[in-house]
């Protein structure tokens, strides 16, 4: 039997690979920081560019780069928090969730097609799989 860490690794690797794959047909010019900072502000709603940093894992100066780059295509805007005028909250666009969704859509058919060679039972076993990884990805 592997041990934790190998099965760690082998999972990361994995992860991975299944990035490069889906990247591979990527049709639009959102990079995968501006589409995971897009995806909080569309699952969470409006935030500062701060707290879209803490979330991320990234300096604010990074995020704040990745959000001007999401402005500039216009797929998020910009508002005075009016909470706060010091402050300035950053929303998605209609234009950004209509990419985002196509972009999901995209990506889950390039799976989709793949998933569909496989044999039923290999199928039955990914579905066993995404069950019991799923709790490890939940704080």
């Amino acid at each position: 039997m592997e041990s934790h860490v190998d099965l760690a690794g082998d999972l990361l690797t994995l992860h991975g690979r299944i990035r490069r794959t889906l990247l591979t047909g990527k049709a639009d010019q959102v990079t995968a920081s501006q589409t995971a900072a897009l995806g909080r502000l569309l699952r969470h709603g409006e935030s500062t560019v701060a707290e879209l940093a803490r979330a991320e894992g990234v300096r604010p100066q990074s995020m704040g780069a990745t959000v001007q780059a999401l402005v500039d295509l216009g797929l998020v805007g910009r508002r005075p928090d009016p909470a706060d005028g010091r402050r300035t909250l950053v929303r998605a666009t209609d234009d950004g969730s209509r990419a985002r969704e196509d972009a999901w859509t995209t990506r889950t058919h390039v799976l989709a097609e793949r998933l569909a060679a496989l044999p039923d039972a290999d199928r039955d076993t990914v579905a066993r799989a995404i069950a019991i990884l799923t709790p490890l990805t939940e704080s």
